[in-house]
């Protein structure tokens, strides 16, 4: 199976720090046989055409240096707004007529055009796919930040009309099923309900494995391919990158990582722990970087935490982080997946986090961490002062069967199974 991936950005390298999970993915599936090449906008510290460990990456040039500069900084959508939003038209195209050429590359083999969130990529691999040929399927996979943005009419109709013409919609939680469900149905129609016998569409389902659905009632039509299928797949956890589970040190400080930017949460962080006595609050490592670091530095200092700000790591050196924290926080406003949570729990640590993303399904009260409201300094200084005082530690040690649904090989089969199943619909299909 060829699969092309296509992404608003890619790592540079295995030990560069932007979108590491993305890598993971990619390596997944070229771990699993699949013949993996990436399509990405150009990066100022990258060649053309590269090798990230063993999955090939094109990068793609579409605007003025400075202009590829940002979007490869992962400032896409501060990028494009007002005139600059015209080079958002010429990144697509040429992403699309790229992605189409790796696709058609062994033109006797079926294709995948895999584009990630749904705004642009995911607008490029159905696009890509269409000029592909119709050997050639395309999937839209929908991480949070691009359902987050989809805030009027006119960005509603456009991710309607995306995913309505992908052959498969792959979220990375049920949150955000729940967001795109309504967005692929077919006028008139409804979703399979779970019914109370627990026999319904998805029922008896872990949130965090995929979830595989039939295509949308209503969808098939004789001589037409059908409607999208919908998916739950979780991002793999890179446990290569955690190294081996240590024991949680008693004197441990209060670990955070994450790009320093409002939806991270990071303040509430800060001001959860200033509401301590002053006597008792722990030390603070906020792990990454990003546009806030100054703004947090300063309310720290204010607020009197001892915080320290470590800056960008790289992918390899984040388990170190994770072996140091007596407990892990995960502040966020909100979340697609929550990468940090599964991440931490897998290198056996305690993890206090905001009930958004797919925190709920993986973290069970009182057992390996505790759960708050977004954007809540009180109710996230009591959960911080409850679990220092508990024994969450002792009970947080990672099991084999716990993470076996984000391990790389659970994350590949589950995308192969919805690549085979909707390549075959493309071969059924008679225009």
């Amino acid at each position: 199976m060829r699969v092309v991936l296509v992404a608003p950005g890619f790592p540079t390298s295995l030990d560069d720090h932007h979108k590491p999970f993305l890598a993971d993915h990619a390596r997944a599936l070229a771990g699993a046989g699949a013949e993996v090449t990436v399509v990405c906008p150009a990066h100022p510290d990258a060649p053309r055409r590269h090798d990230v460990g063993d999955v090939e990456v094109h990068r793609v040039r579409f605007a003025p240096r400075r202009i590829e500069a940002r979007v490869a900084r992962g400032e896409s959508y501060r990028v494009f707004a007002g005139l600059s939003a015209l080079w958002v038209i010429s990144m697509i195209a040429q992403l699309a007529l790229t992605a189409s050429r790796q696709a058609r590359r062994r033109s006797g083999d079926n294709a995948v055009i895999h584009g990630h969130w749904w705004f642009p990529c995911g607008l490029v691999a159905v696009a890509a796919a269409a000029l592909a040929g119709r050997r050639t399927a395309s999937v839209v996979h929908v991480h949070g930040s691009d359902a987050a943005v989809t805030t009027n009419a006119v960005h509603r109709w456009l991710a309607r009309q995306v995913l309505r013409c992908a052959s498969a919609v792959v979220t990375v939680s049920e949150d955000l099923r729940g967001w795109a469900s309504p967005l692929v149905q077919q006028r008139g129609r409804r979703r399979p309900r779970s019914r109370a016998d627990g026999t319904g569409a998805g029922a008896g389902r872990p949130r965090t494995q995929s979830r595989a659905l039939q295509p949308l009632p209503g969808t098939e039509r004789a001589g037409q391919r059908s409607g999208p299928v919908l998916e739950v797949v979780s991002m793999p956890v890179g446990t290569d990158r955690l190294g081996p589970a240590t024991p949680t040190p008693a004197d441990g400080p209060i670990v955070a990582l994450g790009r320093l930017m409002a939806e991270k949460g990071f303040d509430v962080l800060i001001e959860a722990v200033a509401l301590m006595e002053a006597a008792q609050r722990p030390e603070v490592v906020i792990v990454g970087d990003g546009p806030d670091r100054r703004l947090l530095e300063a309310l720290a200092l204010r607020r009197g935490v001892n915080a320290t700000f470590t800056g960008a790591v790289a992918p390899g050196e984040v388990g170190e982080w994770y072996r140091r924290a007596r407990l892990v926080c995960v502040p966020s406003r909100r979340e697609g997946f929550g990468m940090i949570t599964a991440e931490a729990l897998a290198a056996g640590r305690p993890v206090v986090a905001t009930a958004v993303g797919a925190a709920p399904s993986l973290i069970a009260g009182d057992v390996n961490g505790r759960l708050v409201p977004p954007d809540n300094a009180e109710a996230l200084s009591a959960a911080l002062t409850t679990a220092l005082r508990s024994d969450l530690a002792a009970s947080a040690a990672p099991s084999a069967a716990a993470l076996a649904p984000f391990s790389p090989e659970a994350h590949a089969a589950a995308l192969l199974k919805i690549y085979a199943g909707v390549a075959r619909a493309r071969r059924r299909f008679r225009p």
